[in-house]
């Protein structure tokens, strides 16, 4: 069954773009998006935009999944114009320290079993104080409040996120490889815990790290095939060099895990990128050479 991703886009008055995501785990056959995308795009309309201040705006939301045979299925609800945050508390004024700072919300799993960190950026400036969190003061207080009210809606309505299944996973050795004649790689491999490998000539995608004293061009996500319950080959050239030492790999499964509730807050930091939907601009023009 897929999991759905929701994607909340926003950005400040300075240019400086960023996301947040949480995922759902709907009956299969998915349905129309646009049922997913309205709920959520309520739920940041009513429950995230308070929480950012008032030189930040929510630009708008995606629902996105993978489908059987690999390709994505999307659909975008954009907000023009985007909303503003909270702008005043009374007489008040609300501003954002900068769209770097972040609140990060540990939460967990309904059994505590799983974690997965929520960066809510975008927060007012009266939240942070001496580079600490203070939910003490009145405006502070009241973004706490806000946010409880925010956690709350996501566990009410479903949502959690995607996490690795340890049963599934499948973990081992890399002791070898070779370079074939066209020029894809066939990794020897040690599976030593989690599930066994699927089936030969089932397609995974699969992690590498530390071989050649992780030096090698290979310690990086690779798209592979199954060849025999101990060879792995990729799907598409590599050039690497000779094989030096061993390393290791993991073939993540995902499962879907539910919100249970947030462990903890503190201030933390996340970089931010261009706005969703920005275009690059024009390049100045260049000589030719």
């Amino acid at each position: 069954m897929p999991i759905l991703r929701l994607t909340g886009f926003f950005r400040d008055d300075d240019a400086h773009g960023w996301s947040e995501q949480h995922d759902l785990n709907p009956s299969d056959p998915i349905g129309p998006l646009n049922q997913y995308l309205t709920a959520f795009d309520t739920l940041m309309m009513n429950g995230r935009r308070p929480l950012l201040a008032g030189d930040g705006y929510y630009i708008g939301c995606r629902a996105s999944y993978r489908t059987a045979d690999g390709r994505i299925s999307a659909s975008n609800l954009l907000r023009d114009p985007p909303v503003k945050g909270t702008t005043n508390i009374g007489s008040h004024e609300i501003w954002m320290n900068n769209a770097s700072a972040a609140v990060k919300v540990r939460m967990q799993d309904v059994g505590s079993l799983g974690n997965s960190d929520m960066y809510l950026r975008g927060v007012w400036d009266e939240c942070m104080v001496g580079g600490v969190l203070d939910f003490e003061g009145t405006y502070g207080k009241k973004w706490k409040q806000l946010a409880d009210t925010y956690i709350s809606a996501l566990i009410g309505g479903g949502y959690g996120w995607s996490g690795l299944s340890a049963g599934s996973t499948v973990r081992g050795l890399v002791p070898g490889y070779v370079v074939n004649a066209n020029g894809t790689v066939t990794f020897t491999i040690s599976v030593q815990n989690g599930a066994p490998m699927p089936p030969n000539g089932t397609r995974v995608s699969v992690n590498f790290a530390r071989i050649n004293h992780s030096a090698s061009v290979l310690n990086r996500s690779l798209v592979c095939m199954v060849t025999s319950p101990t060879t792995l080959t990729t799907v598409e050239v590599v050039a690497t060099a000779p094989f030096v030492s061993a390393g290791t790999f993991i073939v993540p499964v995902k499962q879907f895990r539910l919100y249970g509730g947030a462990s903890y807050f503190k201030l933390s930091g996340r970089k931010t990128g261009r706005p969703f939907g920005a275009g690059r601009g024009r390049l100045s023009a260049r000589a030719l050479s």
